[in-house]
């Protein structure tokens, strides 16, 4: 047999398509313009490598470099705007070498980036009710997501190049029959990047996009190859469950109930045991602002049945964390301290931008805003040290998310009697919310509005309060 062909660097090649060419001629920057521009950021840095060309730059992108020396890596994600080796499909298969920068860069080992690209240990067979391969949760299937985190091609991209795959999906729009790997994988990546955009983007800015990529999705799955469809059918359901989130940010619950049995039925149809938990879990955060906290803890417990690999650790930490809030808000000490441990146990195991489209939302800093929420629940003594430690690593761009951590930490520090700091961060969450349209974080500013009705004798918390009443409650 002859030496297995490498698999394309799909998301080193989409990067370079989504920079336009410095000549100004509209198209996407070149092979050669990028080596360019790589060898110029070294230089400037006494790197000892020589100069890069088109070649080298090829090689890369056909999948037969694939970890290029630190100072090469390094000016990829400075050109390319990549904060990770992982957004530029750069890993290490091999065990990693102590590299790094003459004096004149900084110090890297490269282990961090070794550390996230090594693949999942073996996977164990999922012990629920789906069919007997858990396909989501495979060694392979997983291998398969890791690359999924490129956002879509910008339109000068696609006209520039026929054979780029949004191209293709186009093509096979019109004649789905004819959908191939590269167009799924693009249906895949389009649908990670609506999840990534959720993160920071006003539910009605993505609502229109979302329905259309919908639109397209459901019109492949009537007529695509039969090989696509169990893939076609997760994508879908995956599409549906943002979907259902979004509409319940856009405060509609009806819409948002019918479009999560949709997702579950998708879940269903392709045996995709975390989409169903996934659906599972946005629909506990709806129970639970509608004050069904038990009715969201039995949602959570179920969800938990479907992602018990390690494959799905991500998952499986948001869903114990889900469980210890609500836990705490019905007074389940106990239950709630179980839970939180097991989401701190089971995220060392996490890798959130390489499982599944819903959980890069899932930083260490969101867990640990799910700590605050469940020991200010609880009044436990660890609250003060963990706020603290939150609110150092605040995320500054996930603006959904940073609304939520926010609310959590102001509740606490009011909890604790830290009023002007809490009146401070209560401030800035509904600033946030409002911003960004977020339900989540409207639900934790009413709770803080409930919280501080008796304390409005102080002026910073009165102040507060005026702005939730006009904007919120």
């Amino acid at each position: 047999m002859g030496e297995r062909k490498p698999p394309p660097n799909l998301l080193l090649r989409a990067a370079r398509g989504r920079l336009l060419s410095p000549s100004g001629s509209g198209y996407p920057m070149s092979r050669q313009e990028l080596a360019d521009a790589i060898n110029e950021y070294l230089a400037d840095r006494s790197a000892p490598d020589g100069p890069i060309d088109r070649q080298q730059i090829s090689r890369m992108e056909r999948g037969h470099t694939r970890w290029p020396r630190a100072p090469r890596r390094e000016a990829f994600r400075a050109v390319l705007g990549a904060k990770t080796d992982a957004e530029l499909g750069f890993y290490n298969i091999r065990r990693p070498s102590e590299e790094a920068w003459p004096a004149a860069g900084p110090a890297t080992t490269g282990r961090e980036d070794v550390r996230a690209h090594a693949g999942p240990p073996a996977s164990r067979t999922d012990e629920h009710q789906w069919p007997a391969a858990d396909v989501p949760d495979t060694v392979d299937e997983v291998r398969r997501r890791a690359i999924i985190s490129l956002p879509a091609l910008p339109f000068a991209a696609i006209a520039a190049s026929p054979t780029e795959p949004w191209s293709r999906v186009a093509h096979a729009v019109r004649n789905p029959q004819l959908l191939d790997e590269l167009g799924m994988e693009q249906l895949e990546w389009r649908t990670v990047d609506f999840f990534r955009r959720e993160e920071h983007t006003p539910a009605r800015q993505l609502a229109l996009d979302l329905a259309a990529h919908l639109d397209t999705l459901e019109h492949l799955l009537r007529a695509a190859p039969s090989t696509f469809e169990r893939r076609l059918l997760r994508t879908v359901g995956e599409a549906l469950a943002l979907a259902g989130w979004i509409a319940w940010d856009s405060k509609k619950p009806d819409e948002a109930r019918n479009l999560y049995r949709r997702a579950t039925a998708a879940a269903k149809d392709s045996g995709d045991g975390p989409l169903h938990a996934c659906t599972l879990a946005y629909r506990s955060y709806m129970e639970e602002a509608a004050g069904s906290r038990p009715v969201a803890r039995q949602l959570l417990i179920e969800a938990q049945a479907y992602v018990r690999s390690e494959n799905s650790a991500t998952t499986r930490s948001w869903l114990a964390g889900r469980e210890a809030e609500v836990d705490a808000a019905l007074g389940d000490d106990r239950q709630a301290l179980r839970a939180l441990d097991r989401a701190v146990t089971v995220y060392d195991y996490a890798r959130p931008n390489q499982e599944r489209p819903w959980t890069s939302f899932f930083t260490p800093s969101r867990l640990g805003s799910m700590a605050v929420t469940t020991y200010a629940r609880l009044d436990h003594p660890d609250l003060d040290g963990t706020t603290d430690s939150v609110v150092e690593s605040l995320p500054a761009t996930d603006a959904k998310i940073g609304a939520v951590i926010l609310a959590d930490v102001a509740t606490a520090a009011i909890q604790r009697g830290r009023y002007d700091r809490g009146a401070e961060l209560g401030h800035q969450a509904l600033d946030k919310t409002l911003a960004q349209e977020a339900s989540l974080g409207r639900q934790r500013l009413r709770e803080l509005h409930h919280l501080i009705q008796d304390k409005r004798h102080v002026p910073a918390l009165a102040d507060l309060d005026n702005r939730l009443a006009a904007h919120i409650v």
